[in-house]
């Protein structure tokens, strides 16, 4: 009989013990669904946050994309042996109706790729730049959580479609890897450098651009200081809901004068377009010219730290756990 390990919420986490490790018994299958077991589990902070997505609730395994391998199937479209990425939740083994699912493509290679740069994170970056702020070549760019997926994604691109990207991170050792690997034009650390006159050093004409990964008081701090060029575009791929529009007029900001533009990525809206993002970013990724930095654990059972790491910015990269 199949065993399934899982991660389950025991109550709002904010420590290890928070949650807690199940052995269930294996999941069932229906007509129309197929079980994975899961290679690859993203370890993603929003999927538990207050006031995120739909509410998890004790009891509930930890909601999460994953890549997995079908090992069962009464799926018409998915069969035994495909490598698929769907929602899987943290446990070994999962069913789907695949609605969520698709293939992992050949390109995105290792398949972890599919939960990171080569993923949802990479498309809010590529979408989020090139359709919905519609990036000019000799434009500035400014990332936060410039180290992650999505951000690193964003300065890279940025970088490869001829602008130039700034990052911010929070230690100088992710500053440095978004120099050295992401090869950004800089990269401040805000928590051991003065933002503000570091930034009027590298902009001083202001930023074309603000990725925002982050929200919360970097958001305001670019605002209030008045980092934004005329015509500056904010591309929100933040948890924050918050609109910046008083932020922006609190700072003098006029729309009639300075139009600046807050948009916000959502990656659902671009799934029709995925293969497009595809066939350029495995591209890149194929001929080297886009690093990648994960931060990985091996097996289930150090999923809790790891993700509650993740909840506080500690993660170097994109936090997976792999099985």
């Amino acid at each position: 009989m199949l065993h399934n390990l899982q991660i389950r919420v025991k109550r709002s986490p904010a420590k290890p013990s928070d949650f807690e490790v199940v052995e269930a018994a294996g999941p069932a299958l229906a007509n129309g669904t197929f079980l994975a077991r899961a290679l690859w589990l993203a370890l993603d902070p929003f999927h538990v946050a207050d006031g995120a997505g739909a509410p998890v609730r004790p009891g509930d395994v930890v909601p999460a994309r994953g890549v997995g391998e079908v090992i069962e199937s009464r799926h018409d479209v998915f069969g035994v042996g495909s490598v698929v990425v769907h929602d899987a939740g943290l446990q070994q083994f999962s069913v789907s109706d695949g609605r969520s699912a698709r293939f992992v493509h050949p390109g995105q290679t290792p398949a972890s790729t599919a939960l990171g740069i080569l993923g949802a994170p990479g498309m809010a970056a590529y979408f989020g730049l090139l359709d919905l702020a519609r990036l000019r070549a000799g434009e500035v760019v400014l990332v936060s959580a410039a180290s992650n997926a999505a951000g690193s994604m964003a300065g890279q691109i940025a970088m490869l479609k001829g602008a130039r990207a700034i990052g911010i991170a929070g230690t100088q050792e992710k500053c440095d890897w978004v120099t050295r690997h992401a090869r950004l034009s800089a990269c401040i650390n805000y928590r051991g450098e003065p933002l503000g006159a570091r930034l009027r050093q590298l902009a001083p004409r202001g930023v074309d651009v603000y990725f925002d990964n982050t929200g919360g008081e970097l958001l305001e701090t670019i605002i209030a200081e008045r980092h934004l060029a005329s015509g500056a575009r904010i591309v929100q791929n933040s948890l924050s809901n918050s609109d910046p529009a008083a932020a922006l007029a609190r700072a003098g900001y006029l729309p009639e004068k300075d139009g600046i533009r807050v948009l916000r990525a959502r990656v659902r809206d671009y799934e029709h377009r995925r293969g497009e993002f595809l066939r350029e970013a495995i591209a890149w990724h194929g001929a080297g010219r886009i690093a990648v930095k994960d931060d990985v654990v091996e097996g289930l059972t150090r999923a809790p730290e790891h993700l509650l790491l993740a909840m506080r910015g500690g993660n170097f990269g994109r936090p997976l756990v792999k099985l």
